[in-house]
Protein backbone atom coordinates (compact mmCIF):
# COMPACT_ATOMS: atom_id res chain seq x y z
CA UNK A 1 0.00 0.00 0.00
CA UNK A 2 1.42 3.07 -0.96
CA UNK A 3 0.16 5.63 1.86
CA UNK A 4 1.11 8.66 0.22
CA UNK A 5 -0.85 8.22 -2.92
CA UNK A 6 -3.72 7.51 -0.31
CA UNK A 7 -6.12 10.51 1.49
CA UNK A 8 -5.56 8.41 4.61
CA UNK A 9 -2.71 10.63 5.73
CA UNK A 10 -3.30 14.20 3.64
CA UNK A 11 -6.67 14.40 5.45
CA UNK A 12 -4.98 13.82 8.92
CA UNK A 13 -1.49 16.17 8.51
CA UNK A 14 -2.09 17.92 4.90
CA UNK A 15 -0.27 18.06 1.44
CA UNK A 16 3.18 18.49 2.77
CA UNK A 17 2.72 14.57 4.48
CA UNK A 18 5.92 15.37 7.04
CA UNK A 19 6.04 15.88 10.73
CA UNK A 20 6.31 19.30 11.35
CA UNK A 21 4.75 20.89 7.76
CA UNK A 22 7.21 23.94 6.47
CA UNK A 23 8.95 25.04 9.99
CA UNK A 24 12.51 23.20 9.11
CA UNK A 25 11.83 23.87 5.02
CA UNK A 26 12.51 27.57 6.34
CA UNK A 27 15.13 26.75 9.48
CA UNK A 28 17.24 24.98 6.26
CA UNK A 29 16.57 27.72 3.56
CA UNK A 30 17.53 30.49 6.24
CA UNK A 31 20.86 28.66 7.04
CA UNK A 32 21.57 27.86 3.54
CA UNK A 33 21.27 31.96 2.20
CA UNK A 34 20.32 30.60 -1.30
CA UNK A 35 20.33 33.51 -3.39
CA UNK A 36 17.58 35.42 -5.83
CA UNK A 37 16.97 32.87 -8.87
CA UNK A 38 19.13 29.84 -7.66
CA UNK A 39 17.74 26.51 -8.84
CA UNK A 40 16.80 24.12 -6.78
CA UNK A 41 15.50 20.69 -6.56
CA UNK A 42 12.78 18.87 -4.71
CA UNK A 43 13.86 15.13 -4.59
CA UNK A 44 10.41 12.94 -3.98
CA UNK A 45 7.81 16.05 -4.44
CA UNK A 46 5.15 14.63 -3.51
CA UNK A 47 2.04 16.31 -3.56
CA UNK A 48 4.26 19.53 -4.41
CA UNK A 49 3.52 20.70 -1.45
CA UNK A 50 7.24 22.19 -0.57
CA UNK A 51 7.27 23.58 -4.16
CA UNK A 52 3.99 25.46 -3.64
CA UNK A 53 5.34 26.85 -0.44
CA UNK A 54 8.79 28.23 -1.72
CA UNK A 55 6.83 29.44 -4.85
CA UNK A 56 4.81 31.33 -2.48
CA UNK A 57 7.23 32.53 0.08
CA UNK A 58 10.93 32.85 -1.81
CA UNK A 59 12.35 34.21 -4.91
CA UNK A 60 13.87 30.68 -6.05
CA UNK A 61 14.03 28.45 -8.95
CA UNK A 62 12.63 24.97 -7.90
CA UNK A 63 12.10 21.94 -9.86
CA UNK A 64 10.05 18.32 -8.70
CA UNK A 65 11.34 14.85 -9.13
CA UNK A 66 9.08 12.22 -8.09
CA UNK A 67 8.57 8.25 -9.01
CA UNK A 68 4.41 8.26 -8.61
CA UNK A 69 2.67 9.16 -11.48
CA UNK A 70 -0.21 10.07 -9.48
CA UNK A 71 1.50 12.57 -7.16
CA UNK A 72 3.18 14.03 -10.14
CA UNK A 73 -0.20 14.69 -11.29
CA UNK A 74 -0.97 16.46 -8.87
CA UNK A 75 2.09 18.63 -7.98
CA UNK A 76 1.42 19.63 -11.15
CA UNK A 77 -1.81 21.04 -11.19
CA UNK A 78 -0.82 23.42 -8.13
CA UNK A 79 2.74 24.06 -10.06
CA UNK A 80 1.70 24.87 -13.00
CA UNK A 81 5.18 26.81 -13.94
CA UNK A 82 7.06 24.64 -12.46
CA UNK A 83 9.01 21.58 -14.10
CA UNK A 84 8.01 18.16 -12.03
CA UNK A 85 9.35 14.86 -13.88
CA UNK A 86 9.10 11.29 -13.26
CA UNK A 87 12.04 9.42 -12.41
CA UNK A 88 13.93 8.27 -9.48
CA UNK A 89 16.21 9.60 -7.38
CA UNK A 90 19.01 7.34 -8.24
CA UNK A 91 18.62 8.86 -11.70
CA UNK A 92 17.94 12.04 -11.85
CA UNK A 93 17.35 13.37 -15.32
CA UNK A 94 19.72 16.82 -15.35
CA UNK A 95 23.10 17.64 -16.11
CA UNK A 96 25.89 18.09 -14.07
CA UNK A 97 26.36 20.69 -11.38
CA UNK A 98 22.67 22.21 -12.50
CA UNK A 99 21.12 22.85 -8.62
CA UNK A 100 22.25 25.31 -6.02
CA UNK A 101 20.39 23.06 -4.04
CA UNK A 102 18.96 19.91 -2.76
CA UNK A 103 15.99 19.18 -0.88
CA UNK A 104 14.97 15.48 0.38
CA UNK A 105 12.31 16.42 2.73
CA UNK A 106 10.91 12.94 4.62
CA UNK A 107 12.12 10.98 1.56
CA UNK A 108 15.48 9.41 2.12
CA UNK A 109 13.68 6.51 4.32
CA UNK A 110 11.23 5.62 1.21
CA UNK A 111 14.15 5.09 -1.05
CA UNK A 112 16.32 2.23 -1.57
CA UNK A 113 20.29 2.51 -2.41
CA UNK A 114 20.81 5.99 -0.78
CA UNK A 115 24.20 5.82 -1.75
CA UNK A 116 23.52 5.63 -5.32
CA UNK A 117 20.61 8.89 -4.28
CA UNK A 118 23.97 10.53 -2.66
CA UNK A 119 26.38 9.89 -5.73
CA UNK A 120 23.46 11.50 -8.17
CA UNK A 121 22.38 14.15 -5.54
CA UNK A 122 26.64 15.33 -5.59
CA UNK A 123 26.80 14.92 -9.56
CA UNK A 124 24.09 17.43 -9.82
CA UNK A 125 25.05 19.77 -7.36
CA UNK A 126 27.03 22.62 -8.21
CA UNK A 127 30.40 23.26 -5.87
CA UNK A 128 29.19 24.47 -2.19
CA UNK A 129 25.85 23.38 -3.14
CA UNK A 130 23.89 22.05 0.05
CA UNK A 131 21.85 18.88 0.61
CA UNK A 132 18.86 19.47 2.92
CA UNK A 133 17.49 16.73 4.56
CA UNK A 134 14.77 15.81 7.35
CA UNK A 135 13.45 12.65 7.98
CA UNK A 136 12.50 9.98 10.84
CA UNK A 137 15.50 7.77 12.80
CA UNK A 138 16.06 5.58 15.23
CA UNK A 139 18.07 5.78 18.21
CA UNK A 140 17.96 2.01 18.76
CA UNK A 141 18.78 0.66 15.46
CA UNK A 142 18.77 -3.17 16.20
CA UNK A 143 15.22 -3.25 14.98
CA UNK A 144 15.49 -1.71 11.75
CA UNK A 145 15.84 -4.80 9.61
CA UNK A 146 12.88 -6.45 10.93
CA UNK A 147 10.73 -2.59 10.36
CA UNK A 148 11.79 -3.52 6.67
CA UNK A 149 9.93 -6.22 6.27
CA UNK A 150 6.49 -4.72 6.88
CA UNK A 151 4.79 -4.34 3.27
CA UNK A 152 3.26 -0.29 4.18
CA UNK A 153 4.99 2.15 2.02
CA UNK A 154 5.54 4.76 4.40
CA UNK A 155 9.16 6.15 6.55
CA UNK A 156 8.08 5.12 9.60
CA UNK A 157 9.09 1.78 8.13
CA UNK A 158 12.51 2.38 7.69
CA UNK A 159 14.18 5.32 9.80
CA UNK A 160 17.65 6.17 9.06
CA UNK A 161 21.05 5.23 11.36
CA UNK A 162 22.19 8.32 11.16
CA UNK A 163 26.06 6.85 11.92
CA UNK A 164 25.77 5.22 8.37
CA UNK A 165 24.15 8.05 6.75
CA UNK A 166 26.65 10.63 7.83
CA UNK A 167 29.29 7.93 6.78
CA UNK A 168 27.26 7.26 3.31
CA UNK A 169 27.33 11.30 2.83
CA UNK A 170 30.84 11.62 3.67
CA UNK A 171 31.99 8.60 1.13
CA UNK A 172 29.22 10.24 -1.33
CA UNK A 173 32.14 13.96 -1.09
CA UNK A 174 29.53 15.72 1.56
CA UNK A 175 31.01 17.40 4.80
CA UNK A 176 27.65 17.74 7.34
CA UNK A 177 27.12 21.36 8.28
CA UNK A 178 24.13 21.35 10.72
CA UNK A 179 22.60 18.06 12.66
CA UNK A 180 19.64 19.12 14.73
CA UNK A 181 16.82 16.77 16.45
CA UNK A 182 13.65 17.75 16.22
CA UNK A 183 12.02 14.71 18.05
CA UNK A 184 9.03 16.52 19.49
CA UNK A 185 7.55 16.83 15.62
CA UNK A 186 7.08 13.11 15.98
CA UNK A 187 4.72 13.27 18.72
CA UNK A 188 2.92 16.35 17.52
CA UNK A 189 2.45 14.41 14.05
CA UNK A 190 0.95 11.30 16.46
CA UNK A 191 -0.98 13.84 17.97
CA UNK A 192 -2.49 15.93 14.83
CA UNK A 193 -3.65 12.22 13.17
CA UNK A 194 -5.54 11.40 16.22
CA UNK A 195 -7.22 14.64 16.69
CA UNK A 196 -8.60 13.86 12.77
CA UNK A 197 -9.87 11.19 13.84
CA UNK A 198 -6.86 8.79 11.62
CA UNK A 199 -6.08 6.01 13.70
CA UNK A 200 -3.19 3.28 13.54
CA UNK A 201 -5.31 1.00 11.85
CA UNK A 202 -6.24 3.78 9.75
CA UNK A 203 -2.56 3.77 8.55
CA UNK A 204 -2.36 -0.13 8.09
CA UNK A 205 -0.07 0.09 10.95
CA UNK A 206 -0.30 -3.67 13.40
CA UNK A 207 0.41 -4.13 16.50
CA UNK A 208 3.77 -5.41 16.18
CA UNK A 209 4.75 -2.66 13.89
CA UNK A 210 3.57 -0.07 16.92
CA UNK A 211 5.68 -2.30 19.40
CA UNK A 212 9.17 -2.26 17.22
CA UNK A 213 8.70 1.57 16.65
CA UNK A 214 8.31 2.21 20.13
CA UNK A 215 11.57 0.09 20.81
CA UNK A 216 13.44 1.44 18.01
CA UNK A 217 12.57 5.23 19.49
CA UNK A 218 11.96 6.65 16.76
CA UNK A 219 12.98 10.74 16.12
CA UNK A 220 12.70 13.47 13.42
CA UNK A 221 16.24 15.04 12.27
CA UNK A 222 17.26 17.99 9.91
CA UNK A 223 20.44 17.09 8.62
CA UNK A 224 22.46 20.11 5.66
CA UNK A 225 25.81 18.90 4.16
CA UNK A 226 27.38 20.55 1.54
CA UNK A 227 29.38 19.27 -1.89
CA UNK A 228 33.26 19.31 -1.17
Amino acid sequence: MNLYESDTLKNAIGDALRPGGFQLTDRALDFCKFQSGDMLLDLGCGRGATINYINSNYDYKICGLDISEKLISYARSINKDNEIILSSADNILYENEFFHGVIAECTLSLMEGIQEVFKEVNRVLKNNGYFIITDVYAKKTEYLEELKKFELNTCLKNPLDLIILKEFLSNSGFNVLLEERHDNMIIQLVADIIFNGCSTTNLCIDRKMKDLLIKSKIGYMLMIAQKR
